[in-house]
């Protein structure tokens, strides 16, 4: 009988006699690697092509630049000639023209306050006083000391005036005489020292009293009376706020516009501060001093400000502006010859050439530039320069329409 198994030497069906599925995988795999590295190197190799041929390129426009006729055209302008007001901007703090701390020179009982706090006060007008009863018993001390002199020095001149009849008349001695003589000059010298403490007596007396050195507001009182105080001890503080005094700095090249006297006018953004019955708040520049601050590279400057209805507040952050004496001359230029990443350059155009100039200026109307120093009326002036014009560049400035006027070429 057969058997239906087959013999075991003979694959079965279900064996497999291709590949496997795994190694398909990897070799799908490998062949992707070797597809995406050809196109990463010819796309490293076309970026490499195309940056040698940018550089090709710059430098043949660099080439044909230097060679004759290839130079870049640009406009240039003249400068404008004008006369311009200075006007410095002025910014700072405004604080009183004098102010102080007050107390008293001796020690005591604080007896009275006669002042509060905000009241405005006359100069001489009483603050406070302490108690006077041991200065007043000082001077009353001083005044009987002085009586009991003068009774003494009488007693003296009259015993000097005797000795000196009875030595006239043969009856004295000069011994005798002499010595009235100088009794009468130990009292009058003991007088002349009554007189001085009693003097010294009335000044203590007088500093219990606490007087306004000037006139002003009053900004710290005591808090109330009966307490020792001590001397020197800052019971008040006093502002005169009739005058303001307004403390800021301007750049360096302002400084030389602004001169003591100048006129000072206060503005609040674009606008002025006025006063209703005298107009523009005005003053007058008072000190410049001859040094730039080291830190802030500015310079200190100092104004008074009439303040006399008070509408000012010491300690505010106040604009000015600094008005000049007279008109100076300038040249007005726009604003676009000024060289990018300079502060005060610009590049002037010589037989073709670039040569950069510094200048002084100002603002002005529009944005323009109000150019003090640096230029000539016949300089024509580079518009529009870029941060890579360098001096000695040809260029042709035979440009667009010039503006301002109209240069040579």
């Amino acid at each position: 009988m057969m058997s239906d198994n087959p013999p075991e030497n003979e694959p079965g069906p279900s064996r497999s006699r291709g590949p496997s599925f795994g190694r398909i995988v990897a070799v799908l795999a490998v062949l992707g690697f070797v597809v995406w590295f050809g196109v990463r190197v010819r796309v490293a190799t076309g970026a490499r092509d195309a940056l040698a041929t940018e550089r090709q390129q710059f430098a043949e426009a660099a080439r044909k630049a230097a060679e004759p006729g290839q130079v870049r055209k640009v406009a240039v302008v003249r400068g404008i000639p004008d006369t311009w007001l200075p006007s410095v901007p002025f910014d700072g703090t405004l604080s009183p023209v004098q102010e102080a701390d007050l107390g008293f020179k001796i020690s005591g009982n604080l007896q009275g306050i006669r002042v509060h706090l905000g009241q405005g006060v006359k100069s001489g007008a009483l603050l406070a006083s302490l108690d006077a009863s041991e200065a007043s018993a000082a001077v009353d001390s001083a005044a009987a000391q002085i009586r009991a002199s003068e009774a003494q020095l009488l007693l003296a001149q009259d015993a000097e005036r005797r000795s000196a009849t009875l030595l006239s008349r043969g009856a004295g001695t000069p011994a005798s005489s002499m010595q009235a003589a100088q009794q009468r000059a130990l009292f009058a010298a003991q007088m002349d020292s009554a007189r001085a403490q009693l003097h010294l007596a009335q000044v203590s007396r007088a500093n219990l009293a606490l007087m306004a050195p000037f006139g002003g507001v009053i900004t710290k009182v005591p808090s109330g009376a009966g307490t020792i105080v001590n001397p020197g001890q800052a019971l008040f503080h006093l502002q005169d706020i009739g005058t303001l005094k307004l403390a800021g700095t301007v750049g360096e090249t302002d400084a030389r516009l602004v001169r003591v006297g100048a006129r000072v006018v206060l503005r609040s953004g674009d606008s002025l501060i006025t006063d209703p019955k005298i107009g523009p708040r005005t003053g007058k520049i008072t000190a410049v001093l001859p040094g730039v601050d080291p830190a802030t590279r500015r310079v200190p400057v100092e104004a008074e400000l009439p303040n006399r209805d008070g509408a000012l507040l010491a300690g505010a952050f106040v604009h000015a502006l600094v008005e000049g004496e007279a008109p100076v001359p300038v040249l007005r230029l726009p604003p676009a010859v000024l060289r990018p990443g300079s502060q005060d350059e610009v590049m002037v155009v010589k037989e073709r050439h670039l040569f950069p100039r510094r200048i002084t200026f100002a603002p002005g109307a529009a944005g323009a530039f109000l150019v003090l120093k640096g230029l000539l009326p016949d300089d024509d002036v580079m518009l529009g320069p870029s941060a890579e014009a360098r001096e000695g560049d040809l260029v042709d400035p035979a440009g667009p329409a010039m503006i301002g006027q109209e240069s040579t070429p």
